[in-house]
């Protein structure tokens, strides 16, 4: 009995040495305080400007000179721990510090994510593992006033959240890490909101954030935001100039709309014929051909939008009707290049000077005398056409050309989709020509007869010298390009960017890799691959099309031509190309194999009896009413056959089945079911 109070009594001792023992360390250097200047910071509230502290303790014995110190910070809760204490500066003293001396951290930075209110401070110093007394409960709050506190919706730029019948929206403060939010409608607080987004919104009126910045609260004058949220079904959108507005060409004439707001889309029509220079809420006509009824369509969101009725404005002068483009180029190959306008100035009185670079061309004519309309240019430089119209407005309307004389040439060619047929036309977009400082300027349709065109696939010519080439589904996967040289002048050839034939068929089917969800694992789920789709996953839930997020029902991959799904339900995919847009047909992913059948994409032709032919699901494997055309990457049929034998390529490949990519195309009673691509591998 008396050996075992030994050992309590033992254990007692080590225990009260060891508690003394840190006391002592502790008490070997005071709590840490942040300092300004020199003055005691109890409260850190740090911006931009000021974005340095300083910091002292003081040591209470004697510290040798090369003893360094670390000034470490907690958590926002005041908690020392690996991984979250943080070291904010550390110094090494030059002179030995006495006992009552001042330990000094000169100037450091302010982490700039601090925000809370019981920061706790110490000064740690490593080589003897010396901690000092801790402060704490500091309040610290950095805020970059410069920045501001925004508040938006759906669209962030806008400053007014717009809405439609039935719609709500969410509203979101920026910056969006501060501990606590206080938001307010109409001036009245809303309780249980404090996160800095505010969600189902559906109440028209003002809503205001103020971000909490707890005792730094009377330093911050820069924590709040504000925004209106209208109802687009219930607001009068409309051009505030009544109709008519009446103007000379000399006239500023400027139209505005009663909703303005940046974030907004707003699309200007004349006579009906979107005007896209015109894309703001207030938009000054130009000097010519302005007349016309006017529209805006204002577009708050996606889904809100809201067209004003018409304005008339009315030309009380004359126009330049029709002028040559602002840049030109005349080619070497041309003597000259001709400039004209058209105009509906009164035959009587009004007259024409042409200037280049400024200087009169050849005087003042009337515009009746033949050719006065119009000059022939044998130079580069800007020329302009001074038109004074004899009118009511007794205006001089003005029609610039700045002409160029190119070192070289580029070629930008484009597919034209019949989203209905597999065929379509490939062709010449716009041909530029490249001046010495790398302008480039676009070839006017004219001088197209001063070139010679050719179309290629690949590397072979095609044959074809227009600037339009057909092609079919027989040209599937194929990569053309197109050259342009400007005959007889001795410049380089420009040949165009590669385009890759390709539709966007009616029937898209969905191939899930395994064809079930067991338990704990994932399906993969893919279509027809190319660089030229955009593809959008959807997920069908209650009868809507809700698309699949990350992180929720997708595993990875939204927006490409596979995703990896790991929960049960019926999804499908929006593929877009250009203007075509088609939905796949849906796939359902159960613990049982979904229903749309496997067409595989890749096979092994290594003779181990495994997946060494390309394999159809029983509905396409010999069915009379089923064709297969497999063709090369070249664009060559290398198999074509109706009722499919699950064959190919070890029996019946043209080539053998050696190129690493084919292309298939699967009809059934001549409508296209499935097309995509296989990789051999060997």
């Amino acid at each position: 009995m008396e050996k075992k109070l030994n050992l309590i009594s033992l254990i007692a001792i080590v225990t009260s040495f060891l508690f003394s023992s840190l006391k002592a360390n502790g008490q070997d250097i005071s709590a840490p305080f942040f300092s300004i200047g020199g003055a005691t910071a109890t409260i850190l509230c740090v911006n931009q400007n000021t974005p340095n502290r300083e910091a002292m303790a003081q040591a209470n014995i004697l510290f040798a000179s090369g003893t360094e110190f670390v000034l470490e910070l907690s958590d926002e809760n005041g908690v020392f721990s690996d991984g979250v204490t943080r070291e904010l500066t550390r110094f090494t003293t030059s002179i030995a510090i006495p006992p009552g001396g001042d330990i000094e951290f000169p100037s450091f930075p302010i982490p700039t994510d601090l925000r809370g209110e019981n920061y706790s401070l110490r000064v740690n110093v490593p080589a003897t593992s010396t901690l000092s007394d801790v402060r704490e409960n500091i309040p610290i709050y950095y805020f970059d006033f410069s920045q501001g506190v925004t508040l938006t919706g759906s669209n962030i730029e806008a400053n007014t959240v717009a809405l439609c019948d039935g719609e709500s929206a969410t509203l979101t403060a920026l910056p969006g890490d501060f501990p606590e939010y206080i938001w307010s409608f109409n001036g009245t607080v809303i309780s249980g909101e404090s996160g800095n987004t505010l969600e189902n919104i559906n109440q028209i009126g003002t809503y205001t954030v103020q971000v909490n910045f707890g005792s730094c609260n009377p330093a911050f004058n820069f924590d709040t935001a504000t925004v209106e949220v209208m109802d687009f079904n219930t607001t009068t959108v409309r051009i505030n100039e009544p109709s008519p507005q009446s103007f000379c060409p000399s006239d500023v004439k400027i139209l505005t709309t009663s909703v303005s707001d940046p974030g907004f889309t707003y699309e200007w029509f004349k006579d009906g014929v979107l005007v896209p220079e015109l894309d703001g809420p207030s938009v000054n006509l130009p000097q010519s051909n302005f007349a016309g009824i006017y529209t805006v369509n204002v577009i708050g969101t996606e889904t809100c939008s809201i067209t004003t009725d018409p304005v008339e404005v009315i030309n009380l002068g004359s126009d330049i009707l029709t002028q040559p483009p602002p840049q030109v180029m005349l080619l070497p190959t041309q003597t000259s290049l001709t400039l004209s306008i058209t105009t509906n100035a009164p035959t009587s009185g009004s007259t024409v000077e042409w200037f280049r670079n400024g200087i009169s061309f050849q005087g003042v004519l009337p515009i009746t005398d033949p050719g006065a309309l119009s000059i022939d240019v044998t130079n580069p430089g800007v020329y302009s056409a001074s038109v004074f119209a004899n009118d009511v407005c007794m205006d001089t309307l003005e029609a610039i050309t700045e002409v160029f004389e190119p070192v070289g040439f580029r070629t930008e060619i484009s597919t034209i989709l019949d989203c209905d047929a597999t065929t379509s036309t490939l062709g010449l977009e716009t041909l530029y020509g490249v001046t010495s400082t790398g302008t480039e300027v676009p070839i006017l349709e004219e001088q197209y007869p001063l070139f010679d065109f050719e179309w290629f696939l690949g590397t072979q010519s095609t044959g074809v010298t227009e600037t339009t080439l057909s092609v079919g589904s027989d040209n599937l996967g194929e990569v053309y390009a197109l050259e342009a040289t400007l005959r007889d002048s001795g410049m380089d050839t420009a040949r165009s960017n590669d385009l890759t034939v390709e539709f966007l068929g009616d029937t898209v089917v969905i191939d899930s890799d395994p064809g079930f969800l067991s338990f704990g694992s994932t399906v993969t789920l893919s279509v027809a691959q190319s660089s030229n789709y955009t593809y959008e996953w959807f997920l069908v839930v209650d009868g809507d099309n809700e698309l699949a997020v990350d992180g929720e029902t997708i595993v990875s991959g939204q927006g490409s031509h596979s995703i990896v799904v790991d929960t049960r339900g019926v999804y499908f995919v929006r593929i877009t190309l250009q203007d075509c847009i088609v939905d796949s047909q849906p796939i359902t992913v159960s613990e049982e194999a979904g229903n749309s059948e496997i067409v595989p994409n890749v096979v092994t032709p290594n003779n181990d009896g495994i997946n060494d032919n390309w394999l159809l699901p029983p509905s396409l494997f010999n069915q009379q009413d089923v064709e297969v055309t497999i063709y090369s990457s070249r664009g060559q049929v290398d198999f074509v056959s109706s009722s499919y034998q699950n064959n190919w390529p070890a029996e019946n490949s043209k080539s053998s089945g050696q190129d690493p990519i084919y292309y298939f195309i699967i009809t059934k009673n001549n409508s296209v079911v499935r097309k995509g691509s296989i990789t051999v591998m060997r």
